[in-house]
């Protein structure tokens, strides 16, 4: 017998009434987080150009990655214990303090400094804004919102890029990390006003210590990932080990048994972006390097992308209510998989064209699949406590899109560096992904609530 899950509620009622207004602050509070990631990933290379210091060039990305990663379990638990309207107001002056250190940056290091804070905004918004939905809204406006939320990042992801470039070629890179203040005002303005008192004292305090020792662990691995000699091999060693000891204070018992409900679904989230991640931001390059395709050319599959993973996120809001969540993630994994096996024989000589069709699918796969995992969470939490249950799938979202990246580039790093061909790293790359794909959709079924 297939779990029960609420039947989504027609669009016209997303928008109604205060929680109506409260979406509309929660879509904003989204595209401010699109348009802050793309636009900054634009400029980086004329940062570069000013402010010098390439060893620090990789870490303007990881340090925000890092500080999203020890934010996420801290701030899911205090939304249970102190409420979300606190925490909207903490949230915006983090960000607005980030933005402005990297905008007025002197050296590479505060600008490092400066993406470390608005990582950790950035993860304090991911926790705070799911958190809400799952505290606020009724189960079946839920989906629908997930896929608004998805939908916010097409649009930036068009333009973001091209907005980028202008301004580092004309009024100055630094403007970039002005752009995203308005949203910022905008969405705060309609956040905190329709934000209901919903604090619990008696709540479980936030993992704090754990969550920093989460943090150093994964900083560790990310500094020796690229195995170019035994200590940087023995430091990602030594960062698995202590993000795990991390780790156990903050997921729920079983997770890395994968136990049926929220247990089973962080380890789904995990393994999906890991997937992902693991050979996503390497395209363009197997590409542009072996293909020989241009990069205008190579740049469209990442449109392509975006516009089917909204696609995907409208068509599970759908059909989750007819569904069990652990079918429509099995669904989404499977058409995951079967882009990358299309880009796979792309790579291998196949017809060029079909890394379109290829990206399509993979994209329309992450977009049914990567929402339908935190509904599953939201859906058997318990009341009162659904921030707090929620935080760990999304760090474990987190966690892989970290390890993925930095496994994927391991692969393709070590192999080219030893004199193999970058065709046979990327292969790897790829193998990553279908591994973690396939065992995805092993455990999908798990998802669902007890």
């Amino acid at each position: 017998m297939e779990p029960h899950v609420s039947e989504p509620a027609p669009w016209r009622d997303v928008f109604r009434g205060r929680d109506g207004r409260l979406i509309v602050g929660l879509l904003l509070f989204e595209t401010l987080g699109a348009v802050h990631i793309l636009v900054v990933a634009a400029v980086m290379p004329a940062v570069l150009r000013d402010l010098g210091n390439l060893p620090l060039y990789g870490w303007a990305f990881s340090a925000a990655a890092l500080a999203m990663i020890g934010t996420i379990p801290i701030v899911g638990a205090a939304v249970d214990r102190v409420g979300a309207r606190p925490l909207v107001l903490a949230t915006a002056a983090l960000y607005l303090i980030g933005l402005l250190i990297s905008a007025l940056a002197p050296s590479m290091a505060v600008l490092v400094l400066g993406r470390f804070v608005q990582g950790a905004a950035s993860g304090s918004a991911y926790a705070l804004s799911l958190g809400t939905v799952a505290k606020t809204l009724s189960p079946a406006i839920r989906p629908r919102v997930l896929a608004l939320m998805a939908t916010t990042w097409l649009l930036p992801g068009l333009l973001g890029p091209p907005i980028g470039g202008l301004l580092a070629d004309t009024i100055g890179w630094r403007w970039a990390f002005v752009v995203p203040i308005p949203f910022l005002a905008l969405s705060v303005l309609m956040i905190y006003p329709v934000l209901r008192g919903d604090a619990d004292p008696d709540a479980a305090p936030a993992p704090i210590v754990r969550a920093l020792v989460l943090m150093v662990g994964a900083a560790l691995f990310l500094a020796g990932v690229d195995g170019r000699s035994m200590t940087s091999a023995a430091m990602a060693a030594v960062g698995v080990v202590v993000a795990l000891l991390g780790l156990r204070g903050i997921v729920a018992p079983g997770t890395f048994s994968a136990r049926r409900g929220a247990p089973a679904a962080a380890i789904c989230a995990f393994l999906l972006s890991l997937g992902f991640a693991a050979i996503d931001s390497y395209v363009p390059l197997m590409l542009t390097s072996v293909r020989g395709m241009s990069i205008t050319s190579a740049g469209l599959t990442i449109t392509v992308g975006a516009c089917t993973w909204a696609l995907g996120s409208w068509w599970q809001s759908s059909v989750v209510g007819r569904r069990s969540y652990g079918s429509v993630v099995a669904i989404g994994a499977a058409f995951f998989m079967t882009g990358i096996g299309v880009a796979y024989l792309v790579l291998h000589g196949g017809p060029i064209g079909l890394i379109y069709l290829a990206w399509a699918a993979a994209g329309f796969g992450m977009g049914s699949a990567f929402p339908t995992i935190p509904l599953a969470v939201m859906a058997g939490a318990d009341e009162g406590a659904e921030a707090r249950e929620l935080a760990p799938t999304l760090l474990m979202d987190t966690l892989g899109i970290a390890m993925g990246a930095g496994l994927g580039g391991a692969a393709i790093t070590i192999v080219t560096a030893g004199g193999g061909s970058l065709t046979t790293g990327l292969s790897i790359a790829f193998a990553i992904a279908i591994a973690a794909t396939i065992t995805l959709v092993a455990l999908s079924s798990r998802i669902d609530p007890p």
